[in-house]
C-alpha cells in the first residue's frame, strides 16, 4: 500500500512579456541558446492535463510550478490542483531563476507535497493508462538500475554544461557509495531480466570500480521528498552552488541525482522504463504524430530541434493529434 502520489510539473510561459524581459536582463549573453528554442511554447498544457486525468486518474494532486503566470484555461478551484510560485518555496537568494535545475532541486521545500511524487516535464505525455504500481509499489519507487558511460560528445554550447552536471552528480554518488558493495547487496535489482537489452550497458561497465554514470530515460520519474531533503543535508554546498546559477551552469546538479541515490540505497522496485523519446525535426516529426495517433507507446516525450517557422508546423500537427486523442475537457480547465 502506497502513500498518496502527487505530480510536480514545472512550467514556463515563454510568451509572457515580463518573464522575457527579466530573462534578458539577467542573461547578459550567458544563456545556453540565443535562438529561444529552449523557451518556445507548445500551447498544449491543457492537453497535458487531459492526458494525466485520462491515463493516471489515481494521482492525488498536481503541483504546477511557475514564476507566477497563470495559464488562461486553468481552473484554480480544482481541489486536485496546487498552483505554486517560485517565491513560495525557492529561497530568495536563488531568485529569480531561469534554471530548471534550481527549480527542481528545491522541490522538497513545497508545502503539502506528498512524500511520494512524480516529476514531469511538459514535453512528456502519457498516451495509455498507467497503473500506480508502475511508479510506486509498497512505497518504493519503480525504476531501473542501469549503468552508462558519460560521453562528452562534440563541444556544443549547452551540452557541455549538461555533461558537467552529470559528472557533478556522479562525484556525489561515488563519494557515498561503493559500486561493488551496492550491486552485491541488491544483485537481483541490478541484473533484473526485465531490463532487457539495457542490461548490456551495465555489463559493459563491469570493470569500473566506481559508477561511471547511469542511463537516464527522459520520462517522468518517481521520487521521494525525503531523498532530496537528505541530499541537501549531506551536500549543502554543492546544491547551493548549483541553485545560485540563474541559468544552467557547470556547477549544477540535476534531478537525476535523486534517482541515483534511490537506486544506490536499494529503495526501488526494478522494472523497465516504458516510453519513447523523440527528437523531431521538420523531416521526422511525423513519427511523433503517428505514435500519438496509434497510441504506440505508454508515454512519449519530444524535444524539438528546428527553426521557429518549422516549429509552428510541427506544433500544429502534433497538437492536432493530441487533441484528437484527448478531446474531452479535463476538470483542470475552466
Amino acid at each position: 500500500m502506497n502513500h498518496s502520489v502527487d505530480i510536480v510539473l514545472p512550467w514556463v510561459d515563454e510568451k509572457e512579456p515580463g518573464w522575457r524581459q527579466r530573462r534578458i536582463e539577467y542573461d547578459q549573453g550567458k544563456e545556453i541558446e540565443s535562438t529561444n528554442i529552449r523557451f518556445q511554447c507548445w500551447d498544449n498544457l491543457h492537453l497535458w492535463f487531459r492526458s494525466i486525468e485520462k491515463c493516471m486518474p489515481w494521482i492525488n494532486r498536481i503541483f504546477l510550478i511557475t514564476c507566477g503566470h497563470v495559464p488562461d484555461f486553468l481552473n484554480l478551484d480544482n481541489p486536485k490542483l496546487r498552483f505554486v510560485r517560485h517565491d513560495e518555496y525557492i529561497p530568495k537568494e536563488y531568485l529569480p531563476t531561469f534554471n530548471s535545475n534550481t527549480i527542481e532541486m528545491n522541490i522538497h521545500r513545497i508545502k503539502d507535497l506528498s512524500e511520494n511524487f512524480i516529476l514531469f516535464s511538459d514535453d512528456v505525455f502519457p498516451l495509455l493508462p498507467i497503473e500506480e504500481e508502475y511508479y510506486f509499489k509498497d512505497d518504493m519507487v519503480g525504476d531501473e538500475a542501469v549503468e552508462n558511460i558519460i560521453s562528452t560528445g562534440s563541444f556544443t554550447k549547452g551540452l557541455h554544461e549538461q555533461r558537467y552536471a552529470q559528472v557533478n552528480n556522479m562525484f556525489i554518488i561515488n563519494k557515498y557509495f561503493k559500486k561493488r558493495e551496492v550491486q552485491k547487496k541488491d544483485w537481483n535489482k541490478w541484473y533484473c531480466e526485465d531490463y532487457g537489452d539495457r542490461l548490456d550497458r551495465t555489463r559493459a561497465c563491469v570493470y569500473w570500480y566506481d559508477f561511471p554514470g547511469f542511463y537516464d530515460p527522459h520520462m517522468a520519474n518517481a521520487m521521494k521528498k525525503s531523498t532530496l531533503a537528505r541530499l541537501w543535508e549531506l551536500e549543502p554546498d554543492a546544491l547551493d552552488a548549483g541553485s545560485r546559477n540563474k541559468f544552467r551552469g557547470a556547477s549544477d546538479v540535476t534531478q537525476y541525482l535523486i534517482r541515483y541515490w534511490q537506486i544506490c540505497t536499494g529503495d526501488f522496485v526494478p522494472r523497465r522504463t516504458q516510453g519513447k523519446v523523440f527528437f523531431p525535426t521538420i523531416d521526422t516529426y511525423k513519427d511523433v504524430v503517428d505514435a500519438i495517433n496509434n497510441k504506440a507507446y505508454q508515454m512519449i516525450s519530444f524535444n524539438e530541434n528546428c527553426t521557429p517557422d518549422e516549429f509552428e508546423i510541427m506544433k500544429r500537427d502534433i497538437n492536432a493529434s493530441l487533441e484528437k486523442l484527448f478531446p474531452e475537457r479535463s476538470s483542470f480547465e475552466k
